[in-house]
């Protein structure tokens, strides 16, 4: 049990290290490479053999240098790349030695499932070199790919899908591969004669070693792109002009409970669309989309919430998630998997309350003129009778402006228009790196609709420092009453909140521990409405993370909830209002995504408001072969208190089959007795060529609550989609 720090006593002693931490040299590697033309324009076949004359004649560059888990030291197997071009494509060109090629790990064999748990290359381009957006290409041994998006460091968005090649070939000395990446698919300057940045990481999963031709300094990675190379030689006379047409055709049908419960009434699913992609400039790209479906979006996973707050579900759906970097907006705590508060939250167009409302249109600008990066969308939806919901327009715009080193400056705006209502936000965020580790954050936000009242606001104020031994986080929100963006995502209303995150961290060299980390992370949030202190939480943890790639952490967290009014967490469980003070320890067990058989595993217990709470959760996973692959998980949550019980069960099993990198089949079923839902989904994909789709998709959701009508909604769609290069 700890008791909550003052913050002037937290932060004395954090600011004495930071001359430290900030006087830690960079490795002094500078690589300047060529990519050279193909000789004769005979390009090289893309099967990962590397045996075409074209990367016989190459330039190959190696002394690559391990970020972890030696900084600075040569890696321990050899790796070789070479770039080529010519007038239409980039080729990449990796040779990866190993002693033991029989112990390379490679389970994932279809493309963008997530190469990067096994071995594998990434090759990120900052082709602006403003070193904070970049393009990343993946490829493990058996040649999937996957390809994604950078927007500062460890800010991936991984749905970019773009048309590129990739192969590889695994060895007796180890394994190799090769990349094609047309000049269309990236974002570039106007001049003919490019010079970009350029980095390459190899890593072997098995030890853990991350190898690179210019290391970032841990806890930094590819994402990082002030640690990069310069690669110049390629000359780009022509603009590709990048028109794709990509029409689909729907078929189905659906079968769903009526409102308020009854006969079940069935609806068939026949529609077609159409997607449009093409390079405005080098710099900027155009989408289009018209009569936009979806049906081939997996369903969200189940969660359990234990809070008075909203819970936030990600963005799965293709149209919204590529380029979405581009419009995300400040620094107002959270993760990325569940922030606090976003001023642009991509969910709210073509969704309500857990229904689809049909998306008849949309268009998105997005890209780089100079030095601003630019993102710009505009969605019009349909009407809804059955949810009283009008047509609308939603419409959303943000610039940022490079300032260098990383740092920026940005604006956004959008604005939401159904029937009579209108809203309208604006803001201006900034990120000033004032060295290489430490920054210093600032937001604003208005919000200003037809409602009652006057304009609300938001902002926050932070100060960052990041390096591998030391780390602190102080920042300052407040968010006004009523604040409530309608294409944003807001937790909690009208609050102060306070936070101070001081960690440090220690790498042993011993007892296969490779680094040790010690965080303390506290919170307060004073209502604004009742002017009195609303939540606290002061957290203790230990986190060691192994060599073999494991990971277990210990948790120990203080918390206080004054509640002005009663907290109905469960039908037969409501807190009281009142002031409430509990402690809990929490522990756990992580394993490396590359094993074959792995398990995460969590468990907490301790005090819950008046009460008392147990929970376990854990995920195991079961890789027969690169084909065939099952996984699980199961949670349990128990809380007892003088006010009523409550034991929730959230389960769920996932079995794959992948045929080949083109051609694989899932299902996903689970199960959250919090609301009593039981979710099925299969689906088949078939990848085509110039990737291209063909789904074949079966969804059942089923909602049985006690004394209450039982909810049904089956569907079963095959989609096809066509990519066409005009």
């Amino acid at each position: 049990m700890t008791s909550k720090p003052s913050r002037s006593a937290g932060l004395v002693p954090t600011l004495m290290l930071v001359p430290f931490a900030l006087a830690l040299p960079a490795l002094g590697q500078v690589r300047d490479l060529r990519c050279t033309r193909v000789p004769g324009e005979k390009a090289p076949r893309i099967d990962g053999r590397l045996s075409d004359p074209a990367w016989q004649g190459a330039t190959w560059y190696d002394d690559f240098r391990q970020s972890v888990p030696e900084y600075g030291k040569p890696a321990t197997e050899q790796i070789q790349v070479a770039f080529l071009h010519d007038d239409r494509n980039l080729y990449v060109a990796v040779r990866c030695a190993d002693r033991e090629p029989s112990q390379i790990r490679a389970n994932k064999l279809r493309h963008r499932d997530d190469p990067t748990t096994d071995d594998h290359v990434e090759v990120v381009f900052d082709t602006y070199r403003d070193q904070v957006r970049g393009a990343v290409f993946v490829v493990n041994p058996l040649g999937a790919k996957e390809e994604g998006l950078i927007n500062g460091y460890d800010s991936y968005t991984w749905s970019w899908d773009e048309v590129w090649e990739a192969g590889a070939a695994i060895t007796g000395t180890g394994w190799q591969a090769e990349l094609r990446i047309p000049f269309r698919v990236l974002r570039y300057g106007s001049d003919p004669q490019q010079v970009w940045a350029v980095n390459v990481e190899r890593v072997v999963r098995r030890t853990q070693e991350a190898s690179y031709l210019v290391p970032p300094r841990p806890p930094f990675d590819i994402s990082s792109l002030d640690y990069a190379a310069t690669l110049s030689g390629m000359e780009i006379t022509t603009h590709q002009r990048n028109l794709q047409l990509i029409p689909y055709a729907l078929g189905g049908a659906a079968r769903e409970s009526a409102p308020g419960g009854g006969r079940e009434r069935s609806r068939s699913l026949d529609q077609w669309g159409l997607d449009v992609k093409y390079s405005l400039t080098p710099g900027l790209t155009l989408d289009g989309t018209y009569n936009t479906d979806f049906a081939q979006v997996e369903a969200d996973a189940e969660q359990v919430n234990l809070t008075r707050f909203s819970l936030f579900y990600p963005e799965k759906r293709e149209f919204f998630l590529e380029n979405a970097e581009l419009f995300s907006f400040g620094h107002f705590g959270g993760d990325p998997e569940h922030p606090e508060l976003s001023a642009f939250f991509s969910r709210r167009i073509g969704l309500y309350e857990g229904v689809t409302v049909p998306i008849d249109a949309g268009v998105r600008v997005t890209g780089k003129a100079g030095r601003q990066d630019i993102g710009v969308l505009s969605v019009r939806t349909g009407g809804v009778s059955g949810l009283g919901l009008p047509a609308a327009w939603y419409n959303a715009a943000r610039v940022r402006r490079d300032l260098g080193d990383r740092s920026y400056v940005g604006v956004i705006a959008t604005d939401s228009r159904r029937g009579d209502f209108h809203s309208t936000t604006v803001g201006v965020d900034s990120d000033w790196f004032l060295t290489r580790e430490l920054s210093l954050r600032g937001d604003y936000l208005r919000v200003d609709d037809s409602g009652p009242g006057d304009a609300r606001n938001a902002y926050n104020l932070s100060l960052d420092l990041t390096s591998d031994a030391y780390g602190f986080l102080f920042g300052l929100t407040r968010v006004d009453p009523g604040f409530n963006p309608d294409l944003g995502f807001v937790e909690r209303d009208g609050y102060g909140r306070g936070q101070a995150l001081v960690r440090r961290s220690i790498r042993p060299g011993r007892w296969g521990i490779r680094r040790v980390t010690f965080r303390s992370n506290n919170s307060w949030y004073d209502s604004l409405r009742y002017d009195a202190r609303e939540s606290g939480r002061n957290s203790l943890e230990c986190e060691l993370e192994l060599e073999n790639g494991d990971a277990v952490v210990v948790q120990v967290n203080r918390e206080f909830e004054r509640l002005f009014a009663p907290f109905e967490l469960a039908e037969r469980l409501v807190f009281p209002t009142g002031v409430y003070t509990f402690t809990s320890a929490t522990a756990g067990y992580y394993s490396d995504e590359s094993r074959r058989v792995g398990l995460d595993a969590e468990a907490t217990a301790g005090d819950f408001y008046d009460g008392t709470t147990r929970q376990l959760g854990g995920e195991t996973w079961f890789v027969l072969n690169r084909h065939f692959r099952a996984a699980g998980g199961y949670s349990t949550v128990r809380i007892a208190s003088v006010h009523g019980n409550l034991d929730w069960r959230l389960w769920s099993v996932r079995l794959d089959y992948i045929h080949s990198a083109t051609l694989s089949a899932s299902g996903y079923l689970q199960f959250n007795s919090s609301d009593a839902t039981k979710v099925l989904n299969l689906r088949l994909r078939w990848i085509l060529p110039n990737d291209s789709d063909l789904y074949l998709v079966y969804n059942d959701n089923r909602q049985d609550i006690a004394a209450a009508p039982a909810l049904r909604n089956r569907e079963l769609a095959l989609k096809v989609n066509y990519r066409a290069f005009i």
